[in-house]
């Protein structure tokens, strides 16, 4: 067969004609080179976040990574022009993609990895690739070994950009480390209950199993009210609709700093198609400044997911972690319980004596350091602390 008759040259052929009929972005570039584990960069994305409006509004809050389901299931002409489309608009707005590459659509099919790879090697050079995206929750629908040649195709292509498999808390969740370089779990607790009586900390034992298995874990929080889902139903996942809610500010910055302490590697959100169908109040007036917040801490304290980790106060139910950074020493303090606590901790050798200053929106209430522990006061429900550390010995050990 003659050479411009292939299909892989043919194919070749419109990747080029698609490319060069939308153009590429100008990107600086500090922004064109894939998400590294080896980077000091924090992840903060959103899903499902389609369209340039949408890409606008999450960057304005500090979202620095977007996803879309719309890709990925095929390989013809026409469905890449849409994903590079999709990463060209991501790509101007500073924005790096998780690229959803949709194992579930090749992993049955004949000749699946090499199909998959077409796609792979349309878009690793793109500038707006942040990292791939290779099955959303597998279990019950794929099985490990299944996914290990999709990895490995991966891994030999690009072997500098991670792969992502997400999963739920289910039967086999484990069992999927072999074909992945970042673990995503999501949970969403978050349901008809009033604050603060909803299981916020099923998400932190997630990750603590997670982290056990020795990979990056991002975890992917609620940020939806699971009403979208109920229709015209009355009760939903044994739940009254009518009592159906978002997550409050104080549960969003529960799952922000619970996660810090633990030291993931990054965060998202599930997910922004399913939060507006609602509206645009909630994720504008609660979610929007949550973000903002983390988004600055994230940047003041990388690498974020590499802080000293106070392990003593998982005795008393508390996430506690210590970031000493050029823009200041940072402690945060959970209380990874649903009832008022005391917050007398040891600091665990770290710092002798030290002031406090809340940072954020953190509440303001008196408390120290000294001889070795935090002084004062009590947490609220699931409530967060966050305090820049002043005049502190030990501070630099």
């Amino acid at each position: 067969m003659s050479p411009l008759l292939r299909p892989g040259f043919r194919l070749a052929v419109a990747v080029v004609l698609v490319l060069g009929s939308l153009g590429r972005c100008q990107v600086s570039p500090a922004r064109s080179r894939p998400f590294s584990l080896d980077s000091d960069e924090f992840p903060l994305g959103m899903f499902s976040t389609d369209g340039a409006g949408a890409m606008d509004q999450v960057a304005k809050m500090g979202i620095t990574y977007v996803h879309t389901y719309g890709m990925g299931a095929s390989n013809d002409a026409a469905a890449m022009a849409r994903d590079i489309a999709f990463l060209d608009q991501a790509a101007k707005r500073g924005l790096k993609v998780i690229y959803n590459l949709r194992g579930d659509a090749w992993v049955k099919k004949k000749n699946g990895v090499a199909e998959m790879m077409k796609l792979v090697n349309a878009v690793k050079d793109h500038p707006g690739l942040g990292f791939w995206y290779l099955f959303d929750e597998p279990d019950g629908r794929c099985e490990p070994a299944e996914l290990i040649p999709f990895y490995r195709a991966l891994k030999k292509a690009t072997p500098t950009i991670p792969v992502a498999v997400a999963t739920a808390w289910s039967k086999n969740w484990q069992k999927y480390n072999d074909a992945l370089d970042i673990l995503m779990i999501d949970i969403y607790p978050v349901q008809h209950k009033p604050f603060p009586k909803s299981d916020l900390s099923a998400m932190t034992r997630f990750t603590d199993g997670a982290l056990g298995l020795g990979k990056p874990v991002m975890p992917i929080n609620q940020c939806i009210n699971w009403k979208v889902f109920a229709g015209k139903k009355k009760t939903y996942r044994g739940s009254p609709v009518a009592e159906l809610r978002f997550p409050t500010t104080a549960e969003l910055r529960y799952w922000c700093y619970s996660g810090a302490a633990q030291g993931v590697r990054g965060m998202f959100w599930w997910s922004y198609a399913r939060s507006v169908q609602a509206g645009y109040g909630w994720i504008n007036q609660t979610f929007g400044p949550v973000m903002r917040e983390f988004h600055q801490f994230t940047r003041l304290t990388a690498p974020t997911y590499k802080p000293i980790i106070l392990k003593r106060a998982r005795d008393g139910n508390f996430r506690m972690a210590l970031w000493r950074r050029p823009a200041g020493t940072f402690l945060v303090l959970v209380n990874a319980w649903p009832l008022e606590q005391s917050m007398g901790r040891w600091l665990e050798g770290e710092i002798d004596h030290a002031t406090l200053t809340p940072w954020g929106h953190t509440r303001n209430i008196d408390v120290a350091i000294e001889n070795g522990r935090l002084t004062g006061g009590s947490a609220h429900p699931w409530e967060v602390f966050v305090w820049k550390v002043l005049d502190a010995d030990k501070a630099t050990k």
